[in-house]
């Protein structure tokens, strides 16, 4: 019996792994922040992502974490994510902030500890059917894939 090839994980332009989460019959293309630098820059400075993409930010462990708008230009949708992969809440229409200094930016902070949070497009949490309780599902890029480039 033969082992299964291992399917690569392609990058993003930006350079980070990406993957597929399906939820409720809907399947989204996310790019994959999982060390400290690609989840503190995020999305930021991006003049928008495509309709049914994000970005899913892998906290490394289970937390309560504190999302900010810093240098964003468009609305999002912050879905929180338990790490038995269900949504725990969505803080929905997410607007940018520009000219707020840093110190101004309003903090958003999941519900519940959680160990994901996917960024989608203001009101497209509501459309994939990302509610409370949903289960999503997603495999990871090997850790060795997750470092941004400057890191490796």
């Amino acid at each position: 019996m033969s082992t299964p090839a291992v399917q690569p994980h392609p990058t993003s332009p930006a350079g980070l792994p990406t993957t597929t989460l399906r939820v409720a019959g809907h399947t989204i293309a996310v790019e994959v922040a999982a060390d400290e630098a690609s989840r503190e820059r995020g999305l930021s400075g991006r003049a928008a992502l495509p309709p049914d993409a994000g970005m899913l930010f892998d906290m490394g462990q289970v937390m309560t974490p504190r999302f900010w708008m810093k240098e964003m230009r468009f609305a999002l949708d912050l879905v929180w994510i338990g790490a038995d992969k269900r949504v725990a809440g969505v803080s929905a229409d997410v607007p940018p902030q520009p000219g707020v200094p840093d110190s101004g930016l309003r903090l958003y902070a999941s519900p519940a500890p959680v160990r994901y949070v996917l960024e989608v497009n203001a009101g497209a949490a509501q459309r994939l059917g990302l509610r409370q309780g949903a289960q999503v599902a997603f495999d990871l890029p090997p850790p060795a894939l997750t470092a941004t480039p400057a890191a490796r």
